[in-house]
């Protein structure tokens, strides 16, 4: 029973620690990027806000179209060519859950465990896609809205979503449990190389049905992990250990479910939905199960086709948006 005791205990630490995507691991030893986070929040909530006005013209000028996107689409307190915004801003900076939500970054965030791996992370993708541009990364304060916000030049992490899953503001917002798992500081690296796949490579299919979404965000996974080779699959996944392996306890009867109910290539919304949604689980399955188990299976049959294709390279994968043939050439055989 040793041996068999032995095996089972590696496989486990393979799937559950991120080892098994170690082909990904290339040498970023000699790249070097301009990867320095740029703390936008500290000198917002730092202003005197009398001063607002005088502080503005720097603002415009340092953080470009940026500090626009911020007041406009993220706290949403109107552009600095309003007469109002000072008075605006002043009542976002100072609003109780905004300002005690800031004092708990101070304390978390004091330093960002995170730079580093985010900075590899970026080292990889300028590896693997050397024509891209490389952002420039800030942190901000969202009150709570968007986690990522991303656009051509620039990139920013919304710590105030990140404060873990017992802050008392996502208790006080009624912040869905199966949201609030996720919103720690561990996962800040996914999101951020999740956004950027999403925002370079958008999802494009001439039959926009359930199969196409699923090696879409098969294909994101699988450039996580060329991202963050070293990254545990539970946060790249945002999965708990249990449900990882239910879904690879449970891979075949999944997709025989799919074969069997005629879901492969539904094109129904309401189906789609259900397979690459966020949610507490996937309804279908069972209460044990994940949510996104589409995504996953997706993830699966793009592993299947790049171990059948060893020659297509990450940008080539990237690049197809033959969903059909993908499948047809995986030879996925759960």
């Amino acid at each position: 029973m040793k041996p068999v005791v032995f095996i089972y205990t590696v496989i486990v630490f393979l799937i559950f620690s991120g080892c098994s995507h170690s082909k990904w691991d290339v040498d970023i030893s000699n790249i070097e990027t301009r990867q320095e986070i740029e703390r936008f929040d500290v000198g917002l909530f730092s202003v005197n806000t009398d001063s607002i006005w005088q502080q503005v013209p720097k603002w415009e000028q340092k953080y470009g179209n940026f500090f626009d996107a911020y007041n406009q689409q993220v706290i949403k307190i109107g552009g600095t060519n309003q007469l109002d915004y000072a008075r605006n801003l002043t009542y976002f900076l100072t609003e109780p859950y905004i300002s005690g939500a800031y004092a708990d970054v101070q304390v978390l965030f004091k330093n960002l465990p995170f730079e580093h791996e985010l900075a590899d992370a970026f080292k990889r993708y300028y590896y693997h896609f050397p024509e891209k541009e490389i952002p420039a990364i800030y942190t901000h304060i969202s009150g709570f809205n968007q986690s990522i916000v991303i656009d051509s030049g620039y990139l920013s992490i919304s710590l105030d979503k990140y404060l873990g899953a017992g802050s008392k503001y996502y208790t006080m917002l009624r912040t869905p449990q199966y949201l609030s798992a996720n919103m720690h500081p561990d996962k800040i690296p996914s999101d951020v190389m999740f956004a950027v796949a999403i925002t370079e490579f958008p999802y494009k299919s001439e039959s926009d049905d359930l199969i196409s979404q699923m090696l879409y965000y098969g294909k994101i996974h699988l450039f996580l992990d060329a991202m963050l080779p070293q990254m545990a699959d539970t946060l790249k996944w945002g999965f708990t250990k249990e449900k990882l392996k239910w879904c690879h306890k449970n891979e075949n009867l999944m997709w025989l479910y799919l074969v069997e109910n005629k879901l492969v290539f539904t094109t129904n919304y309401k189906e789609i939905k259900r397979y690459i949604d966020d949610g507490p689980f996937t309804s279908t399955f069972s209460k044990e199960s994940p949510s996104r188990t589409g995504r996953w299976l997706g993830y699966q049959i793009i592993l299947s086709y790049m171990k059948t294709h060893p020659e297509v390279t990450l940008p080539q994968l990237m690049g197809d948006q033959n969903y059909h043939q993908l499948l047809n050439e995986s030879r996925y055989k759960p």
